[in-house]
């Protein structure tokens, strides 16, 4: 019996020995499959990180950001939190911006080949990075092949651009736009290029022309391109470029950009797409009439860089400001996204503004990553860079660091200039209480809560230091409170919340029945 026991039992643990040597293999195979395999997409939601390919990360060594740079520098983006990545043009163009294309379906040889950019998307995919790419439909370069082309009155790209003659009644040939004119000559012709002569502009009633422009849409797309960062979308169909007897700008922006959309989405359903309308709360909501989304202008550099400086909120002014708006888009798209952002590669960066403070910048951050809609992190707002007012001191190099070989030089002089003082990356990794580990916490946390993928509703304390509001989604709603002032300010708790903060920029204390809400602190209460 003794040894009918233990044959059993040996018998039984064999067999549990067999078990767990055919189930590891099988967990190794399928942690493999989840590391190595593409993780879920939704590019509606999330924070988006605009960078510029030339100044982000140098692979070769040429001093330029190149595509394979960004890929080997995505474990950065994805411990930041970023779900999406809006890259600045990537095309074959004549200048260093990009924004005047040769060719829209290449990519510019300083930044690698196409097979570079795919590989790109597929890193991305494997971490749940959608892939955003910046177009312009107002304008090519005056090099591309078409407008060369269009120079010959009977060619068929002559009326994929603006051409006049110089005797056409219904235009104004002195017409100046920013200081240049708008109306060039060539070859006894005029086209029109509103924001340079060597960026004609493009004559979008040409139904060959959009349909040229929706084949460009899905070449990128195939390429796993989940949206658009439209350029200049609000000046497509600008009246200064149009007959006289041309009336309404507005409208036939958006019936075209609902065209390209609605073509978009017949191709990929879950597609999202951001324009640059620079213009009123009116124009914006009107141009969504056939767009995802507009950036919000004058959010950043308007309204929570005037609260900060002057240590107010006013009566609340900029939720107040961000729900009137709402109200409005929603009447011309009631799916609206927003895009809330600080400041972009054409305004000088929100971190000169403020000196560098980086209490001032810790607090701006709270107040645009944690409204409604999709943010915008342009790159280096998280480590607090500065520039001036060229273009140029905008867009320069990242700082990854002394040493980093992937730091680019193609503009670092301007760097000298503008940011001798900003900490770099490797610098701020070491400190928790640095910038960079602010944004880090604070996108994560963004991310983690769905009331983020809500709706935004004024919340009045009656203090004019706080700017505050609640977001809501579904079950699930939270209380934002910003307090922008230099002091502490004690702050009553409404029914139905949690008093215990489930994010704090600095620690919050209980003062009997009220809490005290420390200077430029943002602080977030959850609902029971």
């Amino acid at each position: 019996m003794t040894i009918f026991h233990g044959t059993k039992k040996c018998f039984s643990v064999l067999l549990m020995v067999l078990a767990i040597l055919v189930l590891i293999p099988s967990c190794k195979k399928n942690g493999s499959q989840s590391s190595g395999a593409a993780k879920e997409i939704h590019p509606q939601t999330g924070v988006y990180y605009s960078l510029f390919v030339r100044s982000f990360a140098d692979s070769d060594g040429d001093g330029v950001g190149d595509f394979n740079g960004i890929s080997e520098k995505l474990d950065y983006l994805e411990k930041l939190g970023i779900s999406g990545i809006w890259l600045l043009p990537i095309y074959p163009s004549p200048s260093y911006h990009g924004y005047d294309v040769d060719d829209y379906y290449g990519v510019n040889p300083q930044y690698g080949t196409m097979q570079d950019f795919e590989n790109l998307v597929s890193e991305c995919k494997k971490r749940g990075i959608a892939v955003m790419l910046d177009i312009t439909f107002n304008h090519s370069s005056s090099t591309n092949p078409w407008f060369i082309a269009s120079k010959n009155p009977s060619d068929p790209h002559r009326d994929w651009y603006h051409w006049i003659s110089k005797d056409d009644g219904r235009y104004n040939l002195n017409q100046k736009m920013w200081g240049h004119n708008l109306w060039n000559e060539c070859l006894g012709s005029y086209y029109a290029g509103e924001f340079h002569d060597g960026m004609p502009d493009f004559n979008l009633d040409c139904q060959e022309l959009r349909e040229e422009l929706k084949k460009v849409l899905k070449f990128w797309t195939e390429k796993g391109v989940s949206g658009f960062r439209f350029d200049a979308a609000g000046h497509i169909y600008d009246k200064v470029k149009m007959p006289a007897d041309f009336t309404d700008s507005t409208k036939s922006a958006a019936d075209f950009w609902k065209e390209m959309l609605d073509y978009l989405k017949s191709i990929n359903p879950s597609t999202y797409n951001v324009a640059e309308v620079w213009d009123n709360t009116s124009v914006r909501a009107q141009s969504l009439a056939g767009l995802d989304s507009v950036f919000h202008f004058d959010m950043g550099d308007n309204y929570i860089l005037g609260a900060i400086r002057e240590h107010s909120a006013g009566n609340n002014n900029l939720a107040h400001v961000l729900e009137n708006d709402f109200v409005a888009y929603r009447k011309y798209n009631p799916g609206f996204i927003d895009a809330p952002f600080l400041t972009n590669h054409d305004q000088p960066r929100i971190a000169g503004n403020l000196k560098g403070d980086v209490a001032s910048l810790k607090l701006a951050a709270g107040m645009y990553l944690l409204s409604q809609g999709v943010p915008f992190v342009y790159y280096g707002e998280e480590i607090g860079m500065m520039s001036g007012t060229k273009d140029e001191t905008k867009r320069t190099p990242l700082l990854w660091g002394n040493g980093d070989r992937y730091e680019t030089t193609w503009a670092a002089e301007a760097d000298c200039v503008y940011n001798t003082n900003t900490v770099n990356i490797k610098d701020q990794l070491k400190n928790k209480d640095s910038l960079l580990n602010y944004y880090r916490r604070l996108i994560n946390f963004r991310n983690s809560e769905p009331a983020f993928n809500g709706t935004l509703s004024a919340f009045d304390t009656g203090n004019g230091a706080f700017s505050s509001w609640t977001m809501e989604n579904g079950s699930d709603k939270v209380l934002v409170i910003h307090n922008v002032s230099m002091e502490a300010q004690e702050f009553s708790l409404p029914d139905g919340y949690s008093s215990t903060p489930i994010f704090q920029g600095n620690n919050v204390k209980k003062s009997g029945e009220k809490l005290n809400v420390p200077a430029q602190t943002t602080v977030v209460f959850k609902a029971n």
